[in-house]
C-alpha cells in the first residue's frame, strides 16, 4: 500500500511540475522579426507620412535615395502594380522611379525585396539603414531621398532632401516638394511628410 502511494505521488508531482514547466513556456511567445524596423542604436533615415488611398489610376508611389552624383543607391520601397509591370501600360506611374531603378531588368526576387500591396490609409514609417540594394554599406557622404507619387493620372508629386550620411547628431531635413500637371484629384495622398536622419 505505501509503495502504491509512493508511486501515485510521485507522478502527481511529476506530472503538476510538467503542467507549471508548459504554462510558463506558452506565456512566452517566441518573437517575431520586423524586417523595416532597425536597432534603435543604429544610424538611420526615417521616412514617415500620412497616406491616404485615391481611386483609379492614383496610389503609386516609390522612396528612394540616391548618391551626391545622382545614382540611385537603394530602393526602399515601390507600390507592387508599377513596380511588378504597371510600368509598361501605364507610363504615368512614378516615372522617375522607373527610369532610375530600371525594374524591368530586376529580376523577380529583387522586385520581391523592395515592394509589397498599396497600404491602407494610416500614417507609414519607412527607415534606410545606410546599405545599398545589394546589402552593402554605403560610405560616408552626402546623399538625397526621393519620395515619388502619382496622385491621378498625369498629376504626380516628388519630395525631396539633402543629408549627410556619418553624421553623430540627429538632424531633421528640410523638404523640397516639386508638383507635375498638378489637379485637385487626391491632392492628399501624401501629407504630414516627416524626415529625421538619427544616430544614437
Amino acid at each position: 500500500m505505501k509503495k502504491a502511494l509512493f508511486i501515485l505521488l510521485f507522478f502527481g508531482g511529476l506530472s503538476s511540475l510538467l503542467s507549471v514547466k508548459g504554462s510558463q513556456q506558452r506565456s512566452n511567445p517566441p518573437q517575431t522579426e520586423n524586417k523595416r524596423t532597425l536597432n534603435c542604436t543604429e544610424e538611420r533615415l526615417e521616412i514617415s507620412f500620412k497616406f491616404q488611398r485615391g481611386g483609379i489610376a492614383s496610389s503609386q508611389y516609390a522612396i528612394w535615395i540616391e548618391n551626391e552624383k545622382g545614382k540611385l543607391v537603394r530602393t526602399i520601397y515601390a507600390t507592387s502594380f508599377t513596380a511588378k509591370g504597371g510600368y509598361e501600360y501605364r507610363e504615368d506611374a512614378i516615372p522617375f522611379w522607373v527610369n532610375k531603378a530600371k525594374p524591368q531588368e530586376m529580376s523577380s526576387v529583387q522586385v520581391d525585396a523592395i515592394t509589397g500591396a498599396t497600404p491602407q490609409n494610416g500614417i507609414l514609417v519607412y527607415q534606410w539603414d545606410g546599405t545599398d540594394d545589394n546589402g552593402n554599406r554605403v560610405p560616408k557622404g552626402n546623399y538625397k531621398f526621393f519620395i515619388e507619387g502619382t496622385l491621378y493620372w498625369k498629376s504626380r508629386v516628388v519630395y525631396s532632401g539633402d543629408f549627410f550620411w556619418g553624421n553623430k547628431e540627429q538632424t531633421s531635413i528640410s523638404v523640397k516638394v516639386k508638383h507635375f500637371n498638378q489637379l485637385q484629384n487626391n491632392q492628399n495622398m501624401i501629407t504630414e511628410l516627416r524626415v529625421c536622419h538619427i544616430k544614437n
